[in-house]
């Protein structure tokens, strides 16, 4: 098989199947590609903090193919993953996004309305909320994370989360995510998920198989942790792309929401943030994005709605809602929407004592097993302030140097941190 064709492959099993070795790590040994290859860096910089050197390995098959455009979306997706767990997001979205495209006059009519206040009222119709993300895009996490309490109101009490590991078997009583709960629980606001679910009372659910019939697999491992016990059960299902289409017009694969709709008899309330999302290049942006920006400028999550309160989807008949997010403002380095409501820390130079790259993980003193609260990486000496996280108690700040062994530990609370980034 011919390298372009090994990494088409790769971007489709990315984006489709990426929890395939977070199960079955034989197939690194199977696959001695670029695929398997690229693979192994997103599964295995979590395990021995070597995030520096797994981005530099993906740098070097990206630039082995310097014009070539399918390659270069291909490598792209794994090395944005990389990026959004060192919480460079800038990077992470600069690659090409890749929705449909869409006639921009067919927002003319439609008006923008809170994405959180409309799905709250959508999901007192059914049973089971659905909503994606780009694996890549953080921010995605936080739609999930602000609607677990509204939720919680009407009645809802499993989360269910594409690529949690079943090892984790502890997840439910520990109360939040460790480095080996799943692949994108690594991302500090994915574990944020987890934990801000846990403290409101829901019951986790690792859902995820492997294999042809995945979908499948899933939507009966969802029904027997829920419906099977409770035929009254409400359930959130956070998971990427596809997973969320009702109906697959491309071709005749069947994707988790139509598995659970035949399973359960249940109608699924579907909610995409996939197919209009901001780049850092805006040529690679879907053009109607801008203009819906341009048109209302909103400074919240949104989804219109018609004179009749019908809400809008790309995809009519495969999904139901489509949110748009406003464009990503920085503080200090940081997004905005990322350090907002936090008391921060700026950066000092010696946490990586003064050598660079480095990665800097903020861990709460009493949960240090836990995934970092926040977790930024530092590729040259610094020439302004950057911003950190810091948890509402005690917390331990480390820093692990360009091999990923750790070169700096040391405490600090609130009372010790200086207001200017406050």
């Amino acid at each position: 098989m011919c390298i372009n064709n090994k990494l088409l492959l790769m971007r489709k099993r990315y984006l489709f199947s990426l929890i395939l070795l977070v199960y079955t790590n034989h197939l690194y040994a199977k696959e001695p590609s670029e695929l398997g290859f690229l693979y192994k860096q997103v599964i295995d910089a979590p395990k021995n903090k070597s995030y520096n050197d797994a981005i530099s390995r993906v740098i070097e098959v990206k630039d082995k193919y310097k014009g070539d455009q399918q390659s270069q979306f291909a490598v792209n997706q794994p090395l944005a993953t990389l990026y959004s767990y060192v919480g460079q997001y800038e990077k992470a979205i600069s690659s090409p996004t890749d929705a449909p495209i869409i006639s921009e006059d067919v927002i003319d009519n439609l008006s923008p309305i809170s994405a959180v206040d409309k799905i709250q009222t959508m999901s007192k119709e059914t049973q089971i909320v659905m909503i994606n993300e780009a694996h890549h895009i953080a921010l995605h996490r936080t739609l999930t994370v602000s609607l677990l309490q509204k939720l919680w109101s009407s009645g809802y009490r499993y989360l269910a989360i594409e690529a949690l590991s079943k090892r984790d078997v502890d997840i439910n009583i520990r109360g939040y995510a460790i480095e080996r709960s799943g692949a994108y629980s690594n991302e500090p606001i994915y574990a944020e998920m987890i934990r801000t679910a846990k403290k409101l009372g829901y019951q986790i659910i690792a859902y995820d198989d492997s294999g042809s019939e995945r979908e499948k697999k899933a939507a009966e491992n969802i029904f027997n942790a829920t419906f099977s016990i409770n035929k009254n059960a409400k359930v959130i299902i956070h998971c990427g792309y596809s997973h969320i289409l009702e109906k697959n017009i491309k071709d005749k694969r069947i994707w988790l929401a139509n598995e659970l709709a035949n399973l359960t008899g249940v109608n699924p309330l579907t909610i995409s943030q996939t197919n209009l999302m901001e780049s850092k290049a805006t040529e690679f942006e879907n053009p109607i994005y801008n203009k819906i920006l341009n048109k209302f400028n909103p400074k919240e999550p949104i989804v219109l709605t018609d004179d009749f309160g019908a809400v809008w989807s790309t995809m009519p008949g495969q999904h139901d809602v489509d949110v748009i997010w406003p464009r990503t403002t920085y503080t200090n380095t940081r997004p905005d929407w990322y350090i907002k409501n936090y008391e921060l820390i700026s950066f000092e130079g010696r946490w990586c004592r003064n050598k660079y790259p480095c990665i800097i993980e903020i861990r709460r003193e009493n949960e240090l097993n836990a995934v970092p609260f926040d977790r930024l990486r530092i590729e040259v000496e610094p020439n302004k302030k950057i911003a950190l996280r810091l948890p509402s108690h005690k917390a331990v700040i480390f820093g692990f140097n360009e091999n990923g062994e750790q070169a700096f530990k040391e405490k600090t609370n609130l009372s010790n941190v200086s207001g200017d980034l406050k």
